[in-house]
This record gives structure tokens, sequence and C-alpha cells, in this order.
């Protein structure tokens, strides 16, 4: 949950700030800034329970983890990659969000664009990891690229990115709709 929730939130709090910007009005970019605020955190935990997870896959099925790392190597590569890319572009999205204000307004919008598209990145690499699972596909011999590629494309891996995409989304607006509803409860004056 914590993942969808890391994978859909941006997607709002961006279409919120790009919102804002075109119609001058603070109270989407206010908006955003908060969704945004929830990232921090949410990401650090997704982070920490997702390398705990790794520990006790290579400790209690090392030989599926052995099997795994032998096929899907070049795309843990990526992965990491990918997560260093959009942990760098969360933080300056988030700590550069006043700083990014007015003319440097759009360089702060392609960074939100850019969180969004690392995100994406994040979300399809391990799902071709699952899917082949769900449904492996015979890989030949080949580089280690190459055999990667061919477990990749496995006939169930597109149907659950799109799957996915759109479960994202969806816990993404439930999220922020559950946000906003308690913050608009707790107001004590109309602003």
């Amino acid at each position: 949950m914590l993942a969808g929730f890391v994978l859909g939130v941006p997607i709002f709090a961006w279409i919120c700030e790009i919102v804002g910007w075109k119609t001058n009005e603070p109270r989407y970019d206010k908006l955003a800034k908060e969704f945004t605020k929830l990232l921090t955190s949410a990401y650090a935990t997704t982070a920490l329970f997702g390398g705990i997870l790794l520990f006790l896959l290579v400790g209690l099925y090392p030989k599926l983890m052995a099997y795994l790392t032998d096929i899907f190597f070049p795309s843990f590569i990526a992965y990491c990659i990918l997560f260093i890319l959009e942990t760098a572009t969360l933080y300056m999205y988030w700590y550069g969000w006043d700083a990014m204000q007015g003319r440097k307004k759009s360089l702060h919008i392609f960074l939100g664009l850019l969180l969004n598209l690392f995100a994406l990145g994040i979300m399809i690499v391990p799902n071709a990891w699952a899917t082949f699972q769900a449904s492996p596909v015979v890989v030949a011999d080949g580089t280690a690229i190459e055999r990667a590629w061919a477990a990749m494309q496995n006939p169930t891996w597109w149907p659950v990115n799109i799957h996915r995409l759109i479960a994202n989304v969806v816990l993404g607006g439930f999220i922020c709709g559950a946000y906003a509803g308690v913050r608009y409860l707790l107001a004590v004056t109309k602003e």
C-alpha cells in the first residue's frame, strides 16, 4: 500500500501544481505542497520495508533469488539507478518548492514530471520480476541484457503494468481525498 501511495500521490500533487500555476490560484499550489509533504516520510518507510523484504527473500529463498538474479541482474541495475534518480528528484522537488516559485516554477514542474516518470519506471521493472514468476517464458541463451529482456516480455507484464498504474492512481486519489476530508473537518476557519 505504501508503494502504491508513493506512486499515486505524486501524480495528484503534480496535477494540482500545474492547475495552480496555470490559474494563478495559490490554494492549488498549497494543496500540492501538502500532498508532497506526505511523500517524504512515506517514501522512506517504503524503502525501509523494501530493504527488509529483500533481506528476507535472500535469506529464506536463496535458490530462487539466485535463479532470478541470474536472469534479471541487468534490470536490478536499472532499478537501482531509477531508485537513486527518484530519491534525488523527490527531495529536490520537496526542498526546492519555495525556492522555485515565480520564474523558476516551470523548472519545479519539470522536476515533478521527472519524479512521476522515475516512479513509473520503478513500478514497471519489478512488475517484470513478479509476472515472470506468474507466467514464465523460456529464456534462451544470449547476453545478460537479452536474457533479462526476454524474461520481461512475458504475457502478463503489460496487463499488470496497466492494472497497477490505474490502481496506484486510484489509491493516490483515495488518500488525497481522505486527507482533504480530514483537513476540511478539522478546519476552524472558512479559509
